[in-house]
C-alpha cells in the first residue's frame, strides 16, 4: 500500500514545525504565539534553506512600497521576536544566521536533514566511486602503493610544518585602523552592549542614570523607557530580546536584578538577590551574580542562587566566556582602590588572577571577549591615561600572548565591546572638563572663579583664600579668591578631593589617593610643606572636616556610601590634632560625610544609602533624623542656623536647606536642565562666602566611538 504524501506546507526543524496552512508555529506539538511578520520571515527562510534572504527581499515582502515605516527598526524587532520564539542566539545561532547588512540565512536541519545534505551525498558518491576504482586496481604492484603513501604523507607534513611555523613565528599584533564618532550629546556614559544593530548603554541625564540606545552607524540617541528612577545596565540577552538591569536607589544596598524586554514591554524581577550586577550565560539558561566579595550562579530567571566562590575584595562585571566554560570578573580592593581581572571555571574552581604581575599597581577592569572568543578586550589605567588593551586567548595552536595596547590618547577610552562581526570595537572616548558656576538670585547661574575647570572649593574663615581641586588633573591647589598667588600643593600622581582649610588658614586637610593607596586623609600646610597622612595605619579616611576651634578633625573611616554590600568599618571618628588620639562617634557605623557645626555642638552626617540627613548632639550623645530624602553634599550655613544640600540621583533635582531650630525644609533652586559634572564622588555642590550655591557644570567631551581594528 502506498504511503500518503507528506504535507508540503508543514516544515519540521529540530523540535519545531511550521504549518503554513494553519499559520502556526509549534514546538513539540505545542503552539507558540508568533506574530504575522516574524511568521512570514520564517516562511521565506525555510523556502530557501542555506541561501541568503536579503533585507531588500524581506522589505518588499513585508511592507508595501507606499508604507511609511522605519524599516530597519521594524525588521530588527521582527527578527528579535522570531529568535525569541525559537530560543535562538544571534551570536551562536542554531537556526537563523545574520549576515551583517546583507540579510539572513536558515542554517538548521530541515525535516531531519541539514542544508548541506545534498553536498554530503555527492561527496559520498565520489568517495564510493574512488573506492571501487581502488579495489579494481588491487592486483597492481606494491610500488604503486608506496607512492600513494608518499602522496598521502605530503599534506600531513605540510600541515605539521604550518602548525610549527604558526607557533614559532608570531603574527602581526592587533591594531586600530581608524575611528568613527557614533554619538554627539557629550553626556556621561558607562557600560556598552550591542545586538549588532544598536548600541545600548548607561547615561547620566540630569541627575539620574537611564538606559540609552543609538544605531551602530551613529546618529541621534533615544532612551529605552523604564519605570525606574535610576538603573544600571548589566547585560544584554544572548538573543537580544532583553536587557539585564540593576535597579538602585541612592548609594547603598546594591541593586535589584530586572529583565527589560526589547523593543518594549514591562520589566520583571529576577530572583531576590541584591547584588553588584551580573550577566547571563551564552545560552541564557543561567546567570552569574556578585554580592560584595561573593560570586553566585543562578538560573536564568535569577532563581536558585548558589555560591560559587569568595574573593578578598568587591566583585564587579562577572561575565561568561563565549563557550560558557569560564567566568571572568574584576576584583576591587577598597583599601587601595586597585582593581584586577580574575578568572575561574563555570563550576567555581581554578580561581586565579588573569594577569598576575603584569601591572605593579593594577587598574584593570571592564573586560569583554570578542564574539569568536579569540581576544579579550579590557581597559587599563597607566601613565595617567585609560587605554584599551587586547589579550589573545590560548588555543591548541598558540599559547596565550601578552596584552597589546590598542589606544593611546589623546582621549581616555573606556568600556570596550566588540561588534557582532568582530570587525569593530565600540568604546567611550572621554576628555573631562568642567566649569564652576554660582547661583545669582537675579541672573541665575553665572561663571565663578574665572569659570576655571575646578571642583571641591573650600574657603578660609576670613574669606581671602580658597583651596580647590583641578579637573581633570585632580591636583590640590591653593590661591586667593581672585585667583592670584596660585600654588600647587600635591605632587604628580596623587589625586585629591574635598579639601578643608583650618580655621586659622594655616593647614589644609583633604582626601588623597595614588596608584598604590586608596583614599586616605592627609594634612598639609597652606604653603605646601609638611604633607603627611593624618592617621597612619587607617584603612581609609573619607571627607575630613575641622572643628570650629581647629583642634580636632571629624572624618569617616569607612568606604563612604558603601551600603550593605561592603563590610562594616569603624564609622565616623574624631581626631585630636595635638594628641593624635582617634575617638569613635557612637552610633555612626552606617553614616558618612560628617560636617561639624560652626558652634561645635553638632555633627551632621548622611546614612550610607544617602537617603537620610542625621544630626548628632555632642552634649546628649544622641543622633536625630533631620529629613528623609535623597541627600548630597550637606553644608552648614556660616551662621549655623541651616544645613544646605542638594538631592542626588533623582528625577527632580533641587537644592534645599533645612533650619535646625524647627526642622523647616525649604526648596531653593531647581537643578533641572543643569548638566552637572560627575566626579569621583558624584556631582559636587557647596556654598560661597555669602552662602550662595556653587556647583560644577560639565563641559566634558564624552562620546561613543567605533574603532576599526585588525585582529589576526
Amino acid at each position: 500500500m502506498a504511503q500518503p504524501a507528506a504535507n508540503p506546507k508543514v516544515v519540521r526543524f529540530g523540535l519545531y514545525e511550521l504549518d503554513s496552512n494553519a499559520r502556526e508555529l509549534r514546538k513539540a506539538g505545542v503552539r507558540i504565539k508568533l506574530q504575522e511578520q516574524p511568521f512570514q520571515i520564517l516562511e521565506m527562510l525555510l523556502e530557501r534553506p542555506g541561501a541568503i534572504v536579503t533585507r531588500e527581499e524581506l522589505q518588499k515582502k513585508l511592507w508595501a512600497a507606499d508604507t511609511f515605516v522605519d524599516f530597519d527598526l521594524s525588521l530588527n524587532s521582527a527578527i528579535k521576536k522570531l529568535r525569541q520564539a525559537l530560543n535562538d542566539d544571534s551570536e551562536n545561532p542554531r537556526f537563523i544566521e545574520t549576515l551583517y547588512r546583507r540579510g539572513y540565512r536558515f542554517i538548521g536541519p530541515i525535516n531531519g536533514a541539514t542544508t548541506a545534505h545534498l553536498k554530503e551525498n555527492r561527496l559520498l558518491q565520489v568517495v564510493a566511486s574512488d573506492s571501487v576504482a581502488m579495489q579494481a586496481e588491487a592486483p597492481a604492484s606494491s610500488r604503486r602503493w608506496t607512492w600513494m603513501l608518499v602522496y598521502a604523507a605530503i599534506p600531513v607534513l605540510l600541515i605539521a610544518s604550518a602548525i610549527i611555523a604558526y607557533r614559532i613565528f608570531p603574527s602581526s599584533p592587533p591594531r586600530v585602523l581608524g575611528f568613527t564618532q557614533i554619538t554627539h550629546d557629550g553626556l556621561f556614559k558607562d557600560t556598552l552592549f550591542t545586538d549588532g544593530e544598536r548600541i545600548y548603554f548607561q547615561e547620566l541625564q540630569g541627575d539620574r542614570f537611564v538606559v540609552t540606545q543609538v544605531s551602530v552607524a551613529g546618529g541621534d540617541t533615544s532612551n529605552v523607557p523604564t519605570p525606574f528612577v535610576n538603573v544600571h545596565i548589566s547585560d544584554l540577552a544572548p538573543n537580544g530580546s532583553a536587557i539585564l538591569l540593576g535597579r538602585f536607589q541612592g548609594t547603598g544596598k546594591g541593586m535589584e536584578a530586572w529583565s527589560l524586554p526589547l523593543p518594549s514591554g514591562p520589566p520583571h524581577r529576577l530572583g531576590e538577590l541584591v547584588s553588584n550586577g551580573g550577566s547571563w550565560s551564552p545560552d541564557g539558561s543561567q546567570m552569574v551574580l556578585s554580592v560584595g566579595p561573593d560570586i553566585y550562579l543562578a538560573q536564568g530567571d535569577g532563581s536558585e542562587p548558589r555560591k560559587l566562590a569568595s574573593v578578598g575584595g568587591q566583585v564587579f562585571g562577572a561575565r561568561f566566556a563565549p563557550d560558557g566554560r569560564r567566568i571572568r570578573f574584576e576584583v576591587v580592593d577598597p583599601r587601595n582602590g586597585q582593581s584586577a581581572i580574575w578568572e575561574m571555571t563555570r563550576e567555581g574552581s581554578n580561581l586565579h588572577p588573569l594577569l598576575p604581575g603584569w601591572n605593579s599597581e593594577p587598574r584593570e577592569c571592564c573586560g569583554r571577549w570578542t564574539p569568536d572568543g579569540k581576544y579579550y578586550l579590557f581597559q587599563s589605567f597607566r601613565d595617567g591615561r585609560v587605554s584599551i588593551w587586547a589579550l589573545r586567548e590560548k588555543s591548541w595552536l598558540r599559547e596565550e600572548a601578552k596584552p597589546v595596547q590598542l589606544t593611546n590618547g589623546p582621549l581616555d577610552f573606556l568600556y570596550p565591546v566588540a561588534s557582532r562581526d568582530g570587525k569593530r570595537i565600540f568604546a567611550v572616548g572621554s576628555q573631562p572638563r568642567c566649569e564652576l558656576l554660582r547661583y545669582d538670585s537675579k541672573t541665575g547661574f553665572v561663571p565663578y572663579f574665572d569659570g576655571r575647570s575646578a571642583s571641591d572649593l573650600a574657603f578660609s574663615a576670613d574669606g581671602k583664600w580658597v583651596a580647590y581641586v583641578s579637573i581633570p588633573e585632580r591636583q590640590l591647589w591653593r590661591s586667593r579668591v581672585d585667583g592670584s598667588e596660585r600654588l600647587q600643593l600635591t605632587p604628580e600622581g596623587t589625586a585629591a578631593a574635598l579639601p578643608r582649610l583650618s580655621p586659622d588658614g594655616k593647614q589644609i586637610v583633604f582626601m588623597g589617593a595614588s596608584l598604590k593607596t586608596g583614599w586616605h586623609a592627609y594634612l598639609i600646610s597652606s604653603d605646601g610643606s609638611g604633607l603627611r597622612e593624618l592617621i597612619p595605619g587607617a584603612e581609609v579616611g573619607y571627607d575630613p572636616n575641622w572643628s570650629p576651634d581647629g583642634k580636632s578633625i571629624v572624618l569617616t573611616l569607612n568606604v563612604a556610601g558603601g551600603g550593605g554590600l561592603l563590610p562594616d568599618g569603624p564609622g565616623i571618628a574624631t581626631y585630636d590634632v595635638a594628641t593624635q588620639k582617634v575617638s569613635l562617634v557612637p552610633g555612626a557605623k552606617q553614616l558618612f560625610s560628617p560636617r561639624w557645626s560652626p558652634d561645635g555642638r553638632h555633627i551632621a552626617a548622611i546614612t550610607n544609602d544617602s537617603m537620610k540627613l542625621m544630626l548628632f548632639d555632642r552634649l546628649t550623645q544622641q543622633w536625630q533624623e533631620l529629613v528623609s530624602m535623597p541627600i548630597g553634599y550637606p553644608s552648614w550655613s556660616h551662621d549655623g542656623q541651616y544645613i544646605y544640600f542638594d538631592t542626588t540621583l533623582t528625577d527632580d533635582p533641587n537644592f534645599f536647606r533645612i533650619r535646625i531650630s524647627d526642622r523647616k525644609l525649604e526648596r531653593l533652586i531647581s537643578l533641572n536642565g543643569v548638566r552637572q559634572y560627575w566626579g569621583d564622588f558624584g556631582s559636587w555642590t557647596g556654598l560661597a562666602q555669602d552662602d550662595s550655591l556653587l556647583l560644577v557644570r560639565d563641559t566634558s567631551s564624552q562620546e561613543i566611538y567605533a574603532l576599526d581594528w585588525q585582529a589576526p
